[in-house]
């Protein structure tokens, strides 16, 4: 083998580990969390070309949806008062 392959082969080898070894340092990726969900949401309809009362209708919709969540979350939580 000449000196011109080595040099070759050595350059593709260092190549694939430095590649091989970027894509095993990818972080974990973890699920979003309620609020990180409702501001991807909202961003979302933002970059829409929306009419502003379609926009509102959308955030409203959006708002009500992450509050009912809170008080069903609240109302699971506490007891109903019987009597």
């Amino acid at each position: 083998m000449n000196t011109t392959a080595r040099l070759l082969l050595a350059a593709l080898s260092a190549t694939a580990i430095t590649v091989l070894t970027g894509c095993a340092s990818h972080p974990e990726l973890r699920p979003y969390t309620a609020e990180e969900t409702r501001q991807l949401q909202l961003e979302s309809i933002q970059r829409q070309s929306l009419s502003l009362d379609e926009y509102e209708l959308r955030k409203r919709v959006i708002e009500r949806s992450t509050s009912q969540q809170a008080v069903t979350d609240v109302a699971e939580a506490q007891p109903a008062i019987k009597g």
